[in-house]
């Protein structure tokens, strides 16, 4: 008896209403504002107003910039590191892409990101983000920063072969050990093809990298998926985070998440930790580690090694002491 298979779908739906000079624009209007649920995310609804037909516009310039951006060499990486929260080391740094654009300046990733998303762009750019974050974790182990790189990874780079192929090639051209980097992955994109989605991680997977769960929570994984899925570790969602100091469900739900990770042998990793408390409360829940602007904000490829360096001689200069078990432990350049 062949095994059922489920299948989860979502819709968007541009709405238009009240009157319109023809049927023509009476469309239009309904296909600006489906635009604007997929970009606001999809699986929603958006009513048409008159503002859209501005931002629209103004997304198709941008699109048309993108295309040559990446010739242009206008990406840059930054990176944010994440936090061993026993003893507040760092344990690694996640490689986040910004666009200067050549007459807008930085253009914030929500605006752009999206557009990478929907295009076959994001492939290249993908290749090309982790090839420079495969060289740039070389440099720093090489420097004696034993940290590992993190890099998400796209649905559509996902789609094909091809990714394992980058991967394999990226470590191989870099020099970079397969333990030393990990690919983040959205729950959303483990479930747009599951099981060929689980392969690649797999072959992935067995070249030594590491795998996490990027904003978990938020998509439609189950405990049934995680014990397929060759995953090493769950990234919480900072809005799971943000409730923390607001409720004891929020308290609660977090307590339930790590204690997920710890009955699957998987690490968590804290999200977009802004406050003391809450960085208290998750070191009582003994979430693994962490990441958030109370110990950094994403930083340029220097002023990251300043950072490293920075921690070297505090780390050096308090051996055999007290003094690593709060924020005010994280330094910063």
């Amino acid at each position: 008896m062949e095994e059922e298979a489920h299948l989860s779908v979502t819709a968007s739906v541009g709405i238009a209403t009240a009157a319109r000079s023809s049927a023509e624009e009476f469309l239009r209007d309904a296909d600006i504002a489906l635009d604007q649920a997929k970009w606001e995310g999809k699986n929603r609804r958006v009513v048409f107003e008159s503002g859209m037909q501005h931002k629209a516009r103004s997304r198709m310039e941008l699109e048309v910039d993108l295309r040559d951006a990446l010739s242009n060499d206008e990406f840059f990486l930054v990176y944010q590191p994440t936090f061993d929260l026993s003893d507040m080391s760092p344990t690694g740094l996640e490689a986040l892409i910004r666009w200067r654009h050549s007459t807008r300046n930085i253009v914030l990733p929500n605006d752009f990101i999206p557009l990478l998303e929907s295009t076959e762009l994001i492939i290249p750019v993908g290749k090309r983000v982790l090839e420079e974050s495969c060289r740039q974790g070389v440099i720093w182990r090489q420097a004696g920063h034993t940290v590992g790189i993190a890099v998400n990874v796209s649905a559509r780079q996902l789609d094909t072969d091809q990714f394992v192929t980058d991967v394999r090639n990226a470590l191989s051209e870099s020099g970079l050990e397969p333990g030393a980097l990990t690919l983040e992955i959205t729950e959303t994109t483990l479930m747009r093809n599951l099981e060929e989605t689980s392969r690649r991680l797999s072959a992935v997977r067995k070249l030594g990298v590491r795998i996490a769960i990027d904003d978990f929570g938020t998509g439609y994984s189950s405990l049934a998926h995680l014990q397929r899925l060759p995953i090493d570790a769950l990234k919480i969602d900072r809005s799971f985070i943000s409730r923390l100091t607001d409720s004891p469900e929020g308290e609660a739900l977090i307590h339930t998440l790590v204690q997920l990770g710890k009955a699957l042998s998987i690490e968590t990793l804290a999200e977009g930790i802004e406050e003391p408390e809450e960085l208290a409360m998750l070191q009582q829940e003994h979430c693994d580690s962490g990441q958030g602007f109370l110990y950094a904000r994403p930083m340029d490829a220097a002023a990251s090694e300043t950072f490293l360096q920075a921690w070297a001689r505090r780390h050096s200069s308090s051996a055999g002491g007290a003094g690593h078990n709060s924020a005010h432990s994280v330094i910063t350049p």
